[in-house]
């Protein structure tokens, strides 16, 4: 990977910014202290390098001067502006994750860190951000995590193992308050955790702090674990003095309940030895009265169940008699409606077969009609052919839609409620967005309840556009329950050789 070059701090800078060219993650994330504005002078030339494509100096100068003056809104939109131009140069993106973390836009920053992780996994700056970032959310497994990767990068990285010492301290606390139930409100120390603001990669030199050799890291390693040790044993050595204290204080409590319990108990027990006499002589009086009473509850029970089996003798024989007049009533009822079903069932087939005549007779003249406007445009000029031609389809296909609307008509008043759906298209636009399933299912029911169905259509007027016909007939519609006489309009779309409803509406 490319090298990084680093820079040292701005001695324009007050005194408490010289020290470090970061500020404590953690701490500053959530306090927001006063003294923020004066560390991010730092980043006068710290922002100015990138790993891929270096951008100009001026610009970089002009967002560091913006984050300078707390304007962190205008430094993002300039950075971003740079990086449509150089969307791989990693020290911009860097520092557009610092200007999210300082807007207390913390998911945000993560997101771009993340990323830079990703696209330059030997950079330790961005694993150590993403952990001061996680530990001011209290994620401090994803924030080990996170300095882990760091100390991969470079084992000897001083901050990162600074800030993993701070976050295994933090752990610990956390394990000891489970496992004990200590008190939430206790006062755990926080940790200080450092947020880089510079991206230098592992090169040598430059400011940020380094030891010198793998020894010396491993020494760092270990000061890391006793501080987090440390931690841990002050944090038991509080918890057992709170578990003693509250011994001590259980104690006084159990002795005062013990003596009030005591002399509780003495009062209680003569009150209890005088009521048993009381309770004694009430239960002898109460076994007397109870026994004459029970001898008169006897002889009334016996004369209560000789009344009893009387009324239900006499109120079995009523609900038979009863029943025997509701069966006859019904089989009388059942009759009758046979009678009437066979009567209407002749009727209507009396009046189908009228219908059927009728439907023939208009099929036969609208055949004829259309054999005698084939025998015109045979007769027609040769210019005139195509027309011709197209004139006789036209006419087949109204006749075609005219006959699907009388055999639609027909099926309807046979009450054929198969052949009636037939002549609906699979994209038949249902009433209020029904399913098909149930407009199916509410026409069979409707269809099916009525004794008989007369459906007549009349003064169609067709008109056909490609596969698609309209037309706006009257209708009138009887039945045992309702006459209707109305004007309707079918839409009609050819699926195949068959003309099939896909809309209907009211009026024409």
């Amino acid at each position: 990977m490319p090298a990084f070059v680093e820079y040292s701090i701005d001695k324009t800078m007050p005194p408490e910014s010289q020290e470090q060219t970061s500020i404590h993650g953690l701490r500053g994330l959530i306090n927001r202290t006063a003294y923020k504005t004066a560390l991010l002078s730092s980043l006068v030339a710290a922002l100015f390098v990138a790993p891929a494509a270096p951008a100009r100096a001026s610009e970089m100068s002009d967002i560091n001067k913006l984050m300078r003056a707390g304007q962190y809104a205008e430094a993002l939109n300039k950075t971003d502006a740079i990086l449509a131009k150089h969307p791989r140069d990693a020290q911009l993106r860097f520092t557009k994750g610092l200007i999210l973390a300082e807007q207390n836009r913390s998911a945000e920053a993560i997101a771009v860190f993340t990323k830079l992780t990703e696209d330059f996994p030997d950079l330790p700056e961005p694993y150590n951000n993403l952990a001061v970032l996680y530990a001011s959310e209290g994620q401090y497994d994803k924030a080990r995590a996170s300095l882990d990767m760091a100390m991969r990068t470079n084992p000897t990285y001083a901050t990162a193992l600074e800030n993993l010492g701070d976050v295994y301290a933090k752990l610990a606390s956390q394990a000891y308050d489970k496992a004990l139930q200590i008190d939430p409100a206790n006062n755990v120390p926080q940790p200080k955790l450092t947020l880089l603001r510079s991206l230098n990669g592992n090169a040598s030199g430059g400011t940020v702090p380094r030891l010198a050799s793998a020894a010396a890291g491993q020494a760092a390693q270990r000061d890391a674990k006793a501080k987090a040790d440390a931690a841990a044993a002050e944090q038991q050595e509080r918890t057992r003095a709170l578990a003693a204290e509250k011994a001590t204080q259980q104690a006084a409590a159990d002795k005062a309940a013990a003596e009030k319990a005591a002399i509780a108990k003495a009062s209680a027990d003569k009150a209890a030895a005088d009521k048993a006499a009381a309770d004694k002589a009430a239960a002898d009086k109460t076994a007397q009265e109870k026994a004459a009473a029970d001898r008169a509850a006897s002889d009334k029970a016996a004369a209560d169940k000789a009344r009893a089996e009387k009324a239900a003798a006499d109120k079995a024989a009523a609900e038979q008699k009863q029943k025997e007049l509701l069966a006859q009533k019904e089989k009388d009822k059942a009759e009758k409606l046979e009678k009437d079903k066979a009567a209407r069932a002749e009727k209507e087939k009396e009046k189908q077969k009228a219908q059927a005549e009728k439907l023939a007779a208009a099929e036969k003249a609208a055949a004829d009609k259309a054999a005698q406007a084939k025998a015109a445009a045979e007769k027609a000029k040769a210019d005139k052919a195509a027309q011709a031609k197209a004139d006789a389809a036209s006419d087949q296909d109204k006749n075609a839609v005219l006959a699907s609307l009388n055999s639609w008509a027909r099926d309807w008043s046979e009450k054929d409620v198969r052949g009636y759906l037939a002549h609906y298209a699979s994209d038949f636009e249902t009433p209020k967005g029904a399913s098909r399933k149930e407009w199916a299912e509410e026409r069979r029911a409707r269809i099916e309840d009525k004794g008989h169905i007369s459906v007549k259509v009349s003064n169609a007027q067709i008109s056909i556009k490609g596969n698609i016909a309209t037309v706006r007939y009257r209708q009138i519609y009887n039945s045992n329950r309702l006459t209707v006489d109305s004007r309707k309009t079918l839409v009609f779309v050819k699926q195949g050789n068959r003309w099939l409803i896909k809309q209907e509406r009211s009026g024409g």
